[in-house]
């Protein structure tokens, strides 16, 4: 149970909007270094508000709390990494297994964020952060061209200090207000819906081809009805499933199809419903997820402020590859240790805090966004989601199938099914395809 502080009298060196892992990252890490910080969260506890069902990688958590293994609330070690292709009644699947991936280090968990998020804020309270929950942030402390602090409902709510630290979601409404975020076109944005199925352990493993104790990541692509451009997942936890279904936001506003709809086509292909058959329903919800990578992330810093985590664009999503919660940690830890050698020159302005960009810049996170930095146009493609599943499970078909006349071989299946969309669109699709993944 995360225990929180009372706000009380004085000031303090920095305030952290949003107890998330950017939050709760950057507030344990002034904490850490002798700053006097409070992070706010707008739910009853931190996670409260999240709708996460994934996966969490293990890189920052290893480098800054070496037992987290044993400490934190983990559901299953990833060990598989499973990509379908779904087209009907047909389905094609790519598998990845690795027990390495099931041992020390580990490279990720999946994690219930409602748990993960307050034992990570747990741990900055007890490096001597005061976290305020129930606690909505409407706005910003202004002077010139600074800023000097936040406007909260609470009683009272006007708290002051030198820097605010940013880390209020994807849409982030002060990062808004302080003109670091301009707006983004609707392609960078998808919405997702997510629901958490009972199943016993034992049932999982069975369906999922794991050990005892490993853990499935399964993405899903595939011809989905009405045009659909999205996709669905589906992650292993202890005793239960995370499915979900994500649609790119053109789609949606194109009509004819909703999110719910979505989610439910996707339940009844065979593939999927071998998978999640006899499932209960513990929760349901959806959320807004940040899709546009390298090319939607705002300014980082002004006069006393920082932007963080998703705040900052900081997810990659490129198709069989999605993380986010490890960068958002990175980034919540480098903002604090430039706000903390900022405060000790004495000099917050945007050029005193310009480390921060560039540090995030020079990182593993920056570096993974430009190496993928073309899949958002990649995955706009609405051949991604119709034609190519269809064509490439009718190969496979046709290449399995018995026939008296004999097998065609795979250059004469790939023109008979590829060869609809016509030479020009297909050799344009496989060269976008071939800078966003390989080159």
């Amino acid at each position: 149970m995360v225990k929180s502080g009372t706000l009380g009298e004085g000031s303090y060196d920095a305030i952290v909007v949003g107890a998330g892992p950017a939050g709760s990252m950057a507030a344990w890490r002034l904490a850490s270094l002798g700053r006097r910080v409070v992070f706010f969260e707008r739910g009853a506890y931190p996670g409260a508000k999240n709708l996460f069902g994934g996966m969490v990688y293990s890189l920052e958590l290893r480098k800054h709390f070496p037992d987290f293994v044993e400490e934190a609330p983990l559901e299953r070690p990833i060990t598989r990494h499973a990509t379908h292709l779904l087209a009907g009644n047909r389905s094609l699947h790519i598998d990845f297994a690795s027990q390495a991936f099931g041992e020390a280090p580990y490279n990720g968990f999946t994690v219930f964020r409602g748990r993960f998020d307050r034992w990570l804020a747990e741990r900055a309270v007890e490096a001597g952060a005061v976290l305020a929950p129930s606690t909505v942030v409407d706005d910003l402390l202004i002077e010139g061209s600074r800023v000097v602090g936040v406007k909260t409902r609470r009683d009272q709510g006007d708290l002051r200090a030198p820097v605010v630290i940013c880390a209020d979601g994807v849409l982030s409404l002060l990062g808004r207000k302080a003109g670091l975020i301009e707006s983004q076109p609707a392609e960078h944005y998808s919405l997702g819906v997510r629901e958490v199925l009972a199943l016993p352990a034992g049932t999982i493993e069975d369906r999922f081809q794991i050990d005892p104790g490993g853990g499935c990541a399964a993405l899903f692509l595939g011809d989905w009805p009405g045009g659909v451009q999205g996709g669905g997942a589906i992650y292993t936890n202890r005793e239960s499933l995370s499915v979900g279904f994500v649609i790119q936001l053109p789609a949606l506003r194109r009509g004819g199809f909703s999110v719910t709809d979505a989610l439910d086509h996707f339940k009844r292909y065979p593939a999927v419903r071998r998978l999640i058959q006899g499932g209960e329903r513990l929760e349901y919800g959806a959320h807004i997820v940040p899709e546009g990578g390298y090319g939607m992330r705002p300014r980082l810093v002004r006069d006393g402020m920082l932007l963080a985590g998703d705040a900052a664009g900081l997810v990659l999503a490129a198709g069989v590859i999605y993380e986010g919660v490890h960068y958002a940690m990175h980034s919540g830890v480098l903002a604090a240790e430039v706000t903390h050698e900022a405060l000790s020159r004495g000099d917050v302005s945007a050029r005193g805090l310009a480390a921060y960009p560039r540090r995030l810049e020079a990182s593993y996170v920056a570096a993974n966004l430009k190496t993928f930095r073309r899949v958002p146009r990649l995955l706009a493609n609405p051949r991604m989601y119709g034609f190519y599943p269809q064509a490439i499970c009718r190969v496979a078909e046709d290449f399995f199938r018995a026939e008296e006349a004999g097998h065609d071989k795979l250059l004469t299946l790939l023109r008979r099914h590829m060869g609809p969309i016509g030479l020009r669109h297909l050799l344009h699709d496989a060269w976008g395809a071939a800078r966003a993944m390989f080159f």
